[in-house]
């Protein structure tokens, strides 16, 4: 808003003065002070004698405040930085003085009396009527007599006039002199409420008492309280400030005075809106001070003392930031001024019209600010289109037209306007989430570019796009473009009318004021001066106008747009002579020009040239051959680059006439220019196979302009992703002979390629990314005239199998003054792609229907090795050794080379290792027969060396199976070639499923024995011959037997030759020994499929010590020898894990066993063993049930008492009353302490039953 005075645009805030803060040295007087009418004459001086508060504290203070000061915060209603919420203040630091406006201008000196309708003085001597300096009706007033607001008043509201008046005092602990700085201080303030009362002014008084002593007390109550009672100040008026606050607590404090202030400001701008409402209501006009001179002055007309009201009203909304009413009340001074009252009665030479078209924008700027704050933004669009037509309408009939520099000046400015009221505005819809730049091709969020229609307007209606607020980028275009046509309109001026007011006659000069238009621009000798005078930089206002442009549309990802005010930029920078600015600005924006991706050639052509014209005049050789290129190009047949007759296109001469020291070496990327030439490649076919040609086309076409020079290039390269070494193809033609070729042709050149010299292998483009160590070489004729197009036939012998993608082929061109490499990328999807064929007639195009042209999928050559493998078995067993033999038998025609990788492959997390068994082989010589590791893996590999044709080698391989059952894949592959082709690899795979089971398994049972030797006596210490001697276990000893039931899985007999029971670990103080009831430690059992064995071992159990009662937990495992083999040879040991045992050592047990009589047959003999382990006397009833089955002799019902650490037997004899069946005695044990019947536990001669004890009785 350039151009405008300031507090005429200016946002209104309420004002806020700090008084007494800060520097105690006066305040030197502003422009606003020296330029206000009467100011210093009649002002009201208000002052103070005290010191300010100053030093830390008082700079903390103040900036504690500049803090919240919403000067330079957004024009909206959101809370932001500088705002008190949603409400902002702005503040002026006046130190211990300042003037605030006079109410009424001085009184004339002359005053004459007022006239009769006969010119006769009235005798009626009446004092003249005083009015505001800033009022039409004032002599001094610069708006006397007919003007309507002058800018004064704004400055007068926004910085003389305060809403608020904060003062600042130090206040001291000081007990010795306290009564004297209170009595001061109250004197101070009284003094200053009466200067305020006196000046009939209503803002608010606020006092700040701030402690100046470090060490203070937190709050003197009873002092502030007295001066507060003193000065009729209440506690939301007079702040105590205590010293040593943190800056938290500061900003703090300031948030609590403006919080209180706040209503006081509003009702204070509130008052003043109902005093302006009631002189609007005055249906009289107030007579002035001094009637105008008779004549053509006059004085301001009703209608224009409604516009003044109207816009005093909108000010204050304004400041009460009531921005509806605001907006209402411009609305209606702005229709009002546009009234043929007021602007049509105004002459468009008076100087008034100037003025009233000043407050006219001024209104426009207002109403649109307050349309933007309360979201309107196409009524904010539609108000803006219908003020530039208001106002060009007025021009057009009253001014000097719309035609010249002078509006378009206007037009350029008014654009800006709006852009710079977004940006200040900050509309939410046009926020951008982050800094993006065009590098960045995605972006999470891209900000709309224009507004969506506000409630107001109904969905059904249909905008036009202008009607739209767009983004500030729009609209600062929109400004760019005026100002261009106020250059050429400027630049159109005769000589005449730009000379200097001095240097012409009255009559030009008075001719010149009817012609131009200078509302707020320049006069023409300054707009365009002659040669030698200084004139305006219209230059640099573009330029700063087209970067800001170009930041908006590049944030929102408008790069088309962006890039076309870089360019225009560039242009400016041109115009002014100014080529490095331009350059900077040209050269990545035309390497990575978007309008070249999008055909708009004329816009590229345009470009082109400007960076030619750029780096001809700095030299820069390397530019200048890159766009060269560019501009021979005739890419496009419909949008082509118009060629210039003028022009030689040739690319050898683009260097003449610059001095360049160091030889150019350009790098050139397809897409970053229009194409001279451009390449086709295809293969074939879709499939080939290792070791058989494959034939591809590259085409190359020229896309010269008609009258350019042949471009000869040194050679070209073909890369490929994949199995494919390098293509060079080296120009072999004459000088002249590019000439001879006609125009329009199509040429075929069959190449064979021979390895290529080192020298070649340099020009390849990417050689970090293409396999071209050993790339291949041919020659042809590389030389393209304008419309040739070459067409290279190539045949290619694949040596890996795999996709192969032809990627780029590199265009090279090495001249004596510079070299020249251009990249061109080959593209696999083409709509349309031809295969030509030489034929007796000519050249034939055939159609290629493929679908990836550059593609080609290279099978491997079909391989005819054999691998076998005798012997292998359906299964393997765990923790067996296997041994797996491998036979390879060579079925090619012609001797290999051969050597065999072998793996397991596993969905277990351990694999077993492989190792090769080293034989000797008649056939093999020791320099073939390596067992060694593949490159960086750890799978064994093994050389066989040569193999002859349909010889077969055998070789086996070894490893140790895991304990676990598993399935594994063993894949073995034979990698070999061809003695007479070593370069064609071939692989031969073989996979077999091996499967891992467990040979064995065994189940337990554990029985409970009664041990023979007696329980160790409590009473009786063993003697110890001397300390160092071990001690024996003392302890409770148990037996038990293990039971094993040993079951064979395997598919074929096992040769059992041992299985022992093994002690793994025993906790909780004991030893066991271990004994098998069989040795077979000489003897190999067969365990057919599916059979099984039996094998019992005796287990006793001692605990080490005598008190030790405690439960032990005994590990235990099956160890098993077994063989495949009868000789006992390649012995497996298996462990079977026994379940967990737990031997009770602390609870009485009762333990029965049976005995058969040897006098008489059936009789049998029971003994019923109690143990008592404990500690205690326990003392068991004993009965025996009475049955049919058997007669019995012995205790009935008998108590037994157990001394601690004993057992006792109670031997039963029973007589079965028949053979050949079973008998069930039952004894009844309860230990009477504890009241718990103990369960009988069977050990030999009877098996054990839920119901208890059971006895078989033989038939003998």
């Amino acid at each position: 808003m350039d151009g405008y005075p300031v507090h005429y645009v200016s946002h209104n805030l309420p004002l806020v003065i700090l008084f007494g803060l800060g520097s105690t040295d006066p305040k030197p007087r502003d422009s606003i002070e020296e330029r206000y009418p009467m100011l210093l004459e009649k002002g009201i001086y208000i002052s103070s004698d005290l010191p300010s508060v100053s030093g830390p504290a008082g700079q903390e203070i103040l900036d504690c405040f500049h803090d919240f000061d919403a000067r330079d915060a957004a024009w909206n209603n959101r809370p932001g930085k500088g705002k008190m919420g949603a409400m902002g203040f702005t503040y002026r630091n006046v130190g211990r003085a300042f003037t605030l406006p006079p109410h009424k201008a001085k009184p004339p000196s002359e005053f004459p009396p007022p006239l009769t309708e006969e010119g006769v003085p009235r005798r009626a001597s009446l004092t003249p009527v005083l009015h505001s300096p800033l009022s039409p009706l004032s002599p001094e007033s610069p708006l006397y007599p007919d003007g309507i607001m002058s800018s004064f008043w704004f400055a007068k509201h926004q910085w003389l006039l305060p809403s608020a008046l904060v003062s600042f005092f130090n206040f001291s602990i000081d007990p010795n002199s306290s009564t004297l700085q209170d009595n001061k201080l109250k004197t101070e303030i009284n003094a200053l409420r009466t200067s305020i009362t006196t000046s009939s002014y209503k803002f608010r008084l606020i006092v700040v008492l701030v402690c100046e002593d470090s060490g203070a007390d937190p709050y003197p109550i009873d002092r502030v309280a007295n001066i507060r009672r003193s000065t009729s100040m209440d506690s939301k008026s007079l702040f105590y400030l205590p010293s040593r606050l943190s800056i938290i607590e500061t900003q703090a404090f300031v948030g609590t005075i403006l919080a209180s202030i706040q209503p006081s400001c509003m009702e204070y701008y509130r008052d003043l809106s109902k005093h302006a409402r009631r002189k609007r209501n005055r249906a009289t006009v107030p007579p002035p001070t001094v009637p105008p001179t008779y004549g053509t002055s006059q004085t301001l007309s009703a209608q224009g003392w409604t516009v003044r009201y109207e816009t005093k009203l909108g000010f204050f909304a304004e400041s009460r930031q009531e921005m509806d009413a605001a907006s209402r009340n411009y609305e209606t001074a702005y229709e009002s001024l546009l009234d043929r009252d007021v602007f049509e009665s105004i002459a468009s030479w008076s100087p008034r019209f100037d003025e009233t078209r000043l407050l006219a924008d001024v209104l426009a700027i207002r109403i649109l600010r307050c349309l933007l704050w309360t979201g309107q933004t196409t009524s904010a669009v539609q108000s803006w289109s219908n003020h530039r037509a208001s106002m060009q309408d007025l021009v057009d009939r009253k001014g000097k037209g719309s035609g010249t520099y002078g509006w378009e000046a206007w037009e350029a400015r008014w654009s800006a306007i709006m852009a710079e009221l977004i940006d200040k505005v900050d509309v939410p819809i046009f926020h951008v989430p982050y800094q993006t730049t065009r590098s960045e091709t995605v972006s999470p969020e891209i900000p709309d570019i224009y507004a969506i229609p506000e409630k107001a307007f109904s969905s059904d209606e249909r905008l036009p796009p202008w009607d739209l607020l767009h983004h500030e980028g729009y609209w600062l275009r929109r400004s760019a473009q005026k100002t261009k046509a106020r250059r050429k309109l400027a630049l159109s001026m005769p000589k005449e009318d730009r000379s200097s007011p001095g240097q012409s006659p009255a009559s030009q000069i008075a001719n010149k004021s009817h012609l131009y238009d200078t509302y707020l621009c320049p006069e023409p000798h300054k707009e365009y001066g002659l040669p030698g005078h200084t004139s305006f930089d219209h230059g640099a206002l573009l330029i700063r106008t087209f970067q800001k442009a170009a930041s908006q549309f590049s944030k929102r990802h408008q790069d088309r747009a962006a890039e076309k005010m870089e360019f225009e930029m560039a242009r400016e920078y041109m115009r002014s002579g100014r080529w490095e600015e331009a350059m900077d600005l040209l050269k990545p924006l035309w390497q990575k020009l978007s309008w070249r991706r999008e055909g708009w050639w004329k816009l590229v052509e345009e470009m082109s040239w400007a960076v030619r014209a750029c780096a001809r005049h700095l030299g820069d050789g390397e530019v200048l051959i890159a766009v060269e290129w560019e501009l021979l190009s005739d890419f496009n047949f419909i949008l082509a680059l118009t060629p210039r007759s003028s022009w030689q296109y040739d690319i050898l001469k683009c260097l003449d006439g610059l001095d360049i020291e160091e030889k150019p070496i350009v790098n050139i990327a397809y897409d970053s220019t229009a194409p001279s030439l451009s390449a086709v490649f295809a293969f074939r076919s879709p499939q080939g196979r290792v070791g058989e040609p494959v034939q591809a086309q590259l085409t190359i076409h020229s896309h010269l302009h008609a009258t350019s020079a042949a471009i000869r290039l040194s050679e070209f390269a073909l890369s490929f992703e994949g199995g494919l070494p390098a293509l060079i193809v080296v120009d072999h033609s004459k000088q002249n002979a590019a000439m001879d070729l006609s125009k329009g042709s199509t040429l075929l050149y069959h190449i064979a390629f021979d390895k290529a010299s080192p020298e070649l292998g340099t020009i390849s483009p990417s050689s970090s990314v293409f396999d071209i160590t050993e790339p291949l070489s041919g020659s042809a004729d590389l030389v393209f005239s304008p419309g040739i197009d070459k067409v290279f036939l190539l045949t290619i012998m694949p040596r890996d199998a795999g996709e192969v993608v032809a990627s780029q082929v590199c265009l090279s061109m090495r001249e004596e003054l510079f070299d020249l490499k251009v990249v061109v990328p080959l593209r696999d999807h083409i709509s349309r792609i031809n295969w030509w064929l030489q034929e007796e007639t000519g050249l034939l195009r055939e159609k290629l229907e493929l679908e990836h042209p550059c593609s080609i999928t290279i099978l491997p050559k079909p391989p005819k090795m054999q691998i076998t493998f005798p012997g292998l078995r359906k299964a393997y067993y765990t923790d067996e050794t296997v041994e797996i033999q491998v036979d390879v038998t060579n079925e090619e025609v012609e001797d290999t080379d051969v050597r065999v990788v072998v793996q397991l492959i596993g969905n277990t997390q351990d694999v077993p290792v492989i190792h090769w068994v080293s034989t000797s082989h008649p056939e093999s010589s020791n320099e073939a027969d390596k067992d060694s590791l593949l490159p960086g893996t750890n799978i064994p590999e093994y050389s066989l060396g040569r193999l002859a044709s349909t010889a077969t080698r055998s070789k086996t391989l070894t490893f140790r199976a895991l304990p676990e059952t598993a399935e594994h894949t063993l894949e073995l592959k034979a990698l070999y070639h061809l003695i007479s082709d070593p370069h064609t690899s071939i692989v031969k795979v073989e996979t077999k499923e091996l499967i891992f089971i467990r040979p064995l398994d065994s189940k337990f049972e554990f029985v409970p024995h009664i041990h023979l030797d007696p329980w160790p006596n409590y009473f009786h210490a063993d003697n110890v011959d001397d300390e160092t001697t071990m001690p024996k276990s003392t302890g409770i000893i148990q037996e038990w037997f293990v039971a094993a039931k040993l079951n064979s899985f395997a598919l074929q007999p096992l040769f059992v030759q041992a299985v022992r029971l093994r002690v793994q670990e025993i906790h909780y103080g004991a030893s066991c020994q271990i004994a098998s009831s069989v040795d077979t430690s000489q003897t190999v059992v067969t365990l057919d499929p599916n059979d099984s064995i039996d094998r019992d071992f005796r287990v006793v159990i001692q605990k080490q010590t005598l008190e030790d009662r405690r439960s032990s937990i005994l590990r235990l495992e099956l160890e098993v020898v077994w063989s495949l083999r009868t000789d006992g040879a390649n012995a497996v040991t298996t462990l079977i894990p026994v379940p967990h045992f737990t031997v009770p050592f602390g609870e009485p047990r009762v333990l029965a066993s049976v005995q058969k009589s040897e006098i008489l047959a059936p009789l049998v003999h029971v003994l019923y063993t109690l143990e008592n382990p404990s500690m205690h006397l326990l003392v068991f009833q004993l009965s025996m049930d009475s049955s049919e089955d058997f007669a019995f002799s012995g205790p009935k019902i008998v108590t037994v008492q157990l001394v601690p650490l004993s057992r006792h037997t109670v031997r039963y004899n029973l007589l079965p009353a028949r053979k050949g069946t079973w008998i069930r005695p039952r004894l009844k044990v309860v230990d009477v302490g504890f009241g718990k019947t103990l369960k009988v536990v069977v050990t030999d001669g009877c098996t054990g039953e839920k119901t208890g004890l059971a006895i078989w009785i033989d038939e003998k």
